[in-house]
């Protein structure tokens, strides 16, 4: 027989006990404190044991008071938010039934090749784009250092060299390439410059949610760091994906179709970007 006390806590996130694969997990929040968007692999019941807070999937939120549960099938992404200082009791179990999303996103197969996996796509891309992939070169190799070790110091690394990439090297192309591009292609928010923007967007909110889970993790708990790593894997293979499509398509198909003035013209105004080729 084992007793746990459930009083309200100073660590926000602390896993109270774990049984096979079941766990129990206790969040202690003050109002306007929660967890941002992540998934769980396994089915969630939440038990709000004292105050009120907000849980949201997708669009829909539920106001939860005291004594009051709600339940949600594994993989579903969700938020937590308190609306007073409140304790809550999070029972995670398997629910014996695989679901289609069930896979962690890092271990998802990516779509795109990417230059730092396949540098002969260089041979396709004209020389004054170079130093957009040269960038992406060294973006994607600390995303697959970090896949392979997932230690705190190293997803603060990968955190940071994200964020670089999210000022500079985003910038780059939503200023310099992609309007040239568009010119070519029937505008900005038609075909792949549309989407490409929509990744960057995407990419940006998935970035924000890591660094908050980054701030959860600080006191070590089992749970908290679960949640940043597959928010950190689930970023990874966004971006992959990304700076892939833009290797393998996007830059060759600028290659061509751009004139030598138009080349010259971005090559001059990458400089200005100061992270854009750096790394060679």
């Amino acid at each position: 027989m084992e007793k746990y006390s459930l009083q309200f806590r100073e660590q926000s996130v602390q896993s109270v006990l774990k049984r096979g694969e079941s766990k129990f997990v206790q969040l202690s929040l003050e109002p306007g404190e929660g967890l941002t968007k992540h998934r769980a692999p396994l089915a969630l019941t939440v038990i709000v044991l004292t105050g009120q807070i907000r849980f949201t999937v997708g669009t829909e939120s539920e106001v939860l008071n005291a004594s009051e549960m709600l339940a949600i099938e594994p993989t579903v992404e969700h938020a937590v938010e308190a609306l007073e200082r409140s304790t809550v009791l999070l029972v995670l179990t398997p629910n014996g039934v695989p679901t289609k999303n069930s896979t962690a996103a890092g271990e998802q197969a990516l779509e795109h090749e990417n230059a730092y996996q396949h540098p002969e796509l260089l041979k396709q891309i004209a020389p004054e784009l170079r130093p957009l992939v040269h960038d992406h070169i060294h973006v994607c190799s600390v995303l697959h250092a970090v896949e392979q070790s997932l230690d705190r110091e190293m997803i603060r690394t990968t955190l940071n060299t994200i964020e670089q990439e999210l000022k500079n090297h985003f910038k780059a192309e939503e200023n310099v390439l992609f309007p040239r591009i568009a010119n070519h292609i029937g505008g900005m928010d038609v075909g792949p410059i549309a989407r490409l923007l929509e990744e960057h967007r995407a990419i940006s909110r998935l970035h924000k949610e890591a660094e908050e889970l980054m701030t959860v993790d600080e006191h070590g708990d089992e749970h908290a760091r679960s949640l940043l790593t597959n928010k950190v894997l689930e970023l990874s293979t966004m971006l992959l994906n990304h700076l892939g499509k833009e290797d393998s398509h996007l830059f060759p198909m600028a290659s061509r179709l751009l004139t030598s003035d138009e080349k010259a013209v971005i090559a001059n105004e990458l400089r200005e970007y100061d992270s854009i080729g750096s790394v060679q």
